[in-house]
């Protein structure tokens, strides 16, 4: 029964089988996928926004290969938010141990 209904059943040798050996290895590899980076200044920014910005409907949601990307809601407050990135990376890039290239990016989370 190795072949029937125009499908090899026969098991792929271990060379064949993919990137991974075996389960711990596949396993391994989807935990250092989960791993999110730290950054110091994004760990202070997510304790300061809301002093910082009082009135914005948005909130830092992750930091990711050097870019801050700020989680809205919904698309309407996207719409409005958008506008402002430019003014709320010029006050990010004054604060102390600020990145000398602020890149923020706009994500809808509900």
């Amino acid at each position: 029964m190795a072949f029937e209904n125009g499908v090899d059943w026969k098991p792929l040798a271990p060379d064949q089988r993919g990137r991974h050996a075996n389960l711990s290895s596949a396993l391994d590899a989807a935990f250092k996928d989960l791993v999110t980076e730290r950054n110091a200044f994004f760990d202070s920014l997510v304790d300061n926004w809301g002093r910082l910005f009082p009135s914005l409907p948005a909130v830092p949601g992750r930091y990711e290969d050097g870019k801050i990307f700020v989680y809205v809601r919904n698309a309407p407050t996207a719409f409005t938010v958008r506008p402002r990135l430019r003014s709320v990376a010029a006050r990010l890039a004054q604060l102390p141990g600020a990145p000398k290239r602020i890149d923020l990016r706009l994500e809808i989370h509900a």
